[in-house]
């Protein structure tokens, strides 16, 4: 089991891979994206690219996220010059609450990703609305890649919040 030191989080451990999550033998699992209209062709592809996934649950017990690497040839990205774009699917693992943090969504792409890679999340309009579970989607751009929209300095008020996490940012 590979595991990823975290200051806020104490570590995540890779449990298994994006296909393994569903607990399906590859048979079933094909035939399942076939009833949901896709080609074999394209859920043989489908199930091979979940392989290629990571699926990460944090020490504390409170997050699953499944990382992936994303291309155009998926249909999620519009546009070239996206090569490295990383899908964090992110879920919080008890199933009864879905409140978030949004120091734990940064703590999850600096531990998953890289601290100096920017992430979206994204509110389409309605014709493009993809909503089956209580899933929470972030998009961090390859390294290097500067969003065009926010901030464009760094304002951290520590004395809101005594989070060893946000200290231990600037380490």
């Amino acid at each position: 089991m590979k595991t990823i030191k975290s200051k806020r989080f104490g570590h995540w451990e890779q449990r298994m891979n994006g296909f393994e999550q569903h607990g399906l033998k590859p048979k079933a699992f094909i035939k399942m994206l076939m009833q949901y209209g896709l080609a074999r062709a394209d859920a043989k592809r489908h199930m091979r690219e979940l392989q290629q996934a990571e699926v990460w649950y944090s020490a504390d017990g409170k997050y699953k996220v499944v990382k992936q690497g994303v291309t155009k040839e998926w249909g999620l990205v519009h546009a070239d010059g996206l090569e490295g774009l990383t899908w964090l699917s992110i879920r919080i693992d008890n199933g009864a609450t879905h409140l978030c943090d949004w120091k734990d969504f940064q703590a999850i792409k600096n531990d998953l990703t890289s601290p100096t890679r920017e992430g979206i999340e994204v509110y389409p309009s309605v014709d493009r609305l993809h909503d089956t579970d209580n899933v929470f989607h972030m998009w961090v751009f390859p390294e290097g890649y500067m969003l065009p929209i926010g901030w464009g300095n760094k304002d951290v008020d520590y004395t809101k919040d005594n989070s060893p996490y946000q200290r231990a940012e600037d380490e």
